[in-house]
């Protein structure tokens, strides 16, 4: 996290945030405060192509900015997820965690959420 800046905002400091020029924004939501981090949220916030070359990637190179075609094609077991709002991408390993993928209207993946369900909270602060 060298040269990341805490972003937390006021209105919600449930949610710890950081974030650096360049890299996609990292959040880890706590709304119960229990301090255990149940899920990993990294953010382009849409920019995913100013971001995507500092992204985290899976062990088949998908992260931030990846299309939606290379997505499927890495990840041929990510199953399509029709959330309340969105749709998104999930993908189980096999510590039984999900990798959840978030798709932006132009077609790249746009967040990356890892927790222990397939999901991708519609809102953090609220």
């Amino acid at each position: 996290m060298t040269g990341f800046t805490d972003s937390t905002q006021e209105a919600c400091p449930w949610v710890a945030a950081f974030e650096k020029p360049g890299y996609p924004s990292i959040w880890l939501p706590d709304p119960s405060n229990t301090g255990a981090v149940e899920q990993i949220v990294i953010q382009a916030w849409g920019v995913a192509g100013d971001v995507a070359a500092n992204s985290p990637r899976t062990s088949a190179g998908i992260g931030i900015g990846a299309t939606e075609d290379e997505l499927l094609v890495a990840h041929p077991d990510v199953a399509a997820v029709k959330g309340k709002y969105d749709s998104h991408y999930a993908l189980q390993g096999e510590d039984g965690n999900w990798v959840n993928f978030g798709i932006s209207d132009d077609g790249l993946v746009d967040a990356i959420v890892v927790r222990s369900t397939s999901a991708i909270d519609a809102e953090y602060c609220g």
